[in-house]
């Protein structure tokens, strides 16, 4: 409940200081920055999307792997991190607690033993027609009263700034 608190107190706090101007953008204020803005939506995200997912016994995490493997199985551990745009190294744990709690496997590829390709259990496949609608749910409270357009410019400018920061 803190953290809630917390979160809300700081989410009203970038609201208010995001409606003041800056003349100059590269001396506005730290919650005036771009990246500022972005990292606590992101965390707002995050924040809700793990309270839709606690009655799963799903992380944030899991859920981005389950995210990449509906849309295709069977790729190789490096293939999937690289989907997610995570480090090889911090999926490790993801995928074991994964596999332990039966939602994929992991098998050696035949034609290469040093990779390992992450399957789908049935578990890990009937899961997704009760989580993705949570997903769906998170994006539609984020975007509550934000115009079919607005939403459409949000996307944009957001995919133009990964980009910008990519190349």
């Amino acid at each position: 409940m803190a953290l809630r608190r917390e979160a809300t107190r700081t989410l009203r706090a970038v609201d208010r200081n995001a409606q003041t101007t800056s003349d100059d953008p590269e001396f506005a204020g730290m919650s005036q920055s771009l990246g500022y803005q972005i990292r606590y939506a992101y965390r707002a995200f995050v924040k809700a999307l793990a309270d839709e997912l606690g009655i799963h016994r799903l992380t944030t995490s899991q859920w981005s792997a389950l995210r990449v493997l509906w849309e295709t199985e069977g790729l190789s551990q490096v293939e999937l991190a690289q989907r997610m745009m995570v480090e090889k190294a911090s999926l490790t744990s993801v995928l074991q607690a994964m596999e332990k709690s039966g939602l994929i496997l992991r098998t050696r590829n035949a034609d290469d033993r040093r990779k390992v390709n992450v399957f789908l259990t049935a578990a890990g496949r009937k899961l997704r027609d009760k989580v993705l609608p949570l997903g769906a749910g998170i994006n539609r409270r984020a975007a509550r009263g934000l115009s079919a357009e607005e939403v459409r410019q949000l996307r944009t400018l957001l995919a133009k700034v990964m980009r910008n920061l990519q190349s």
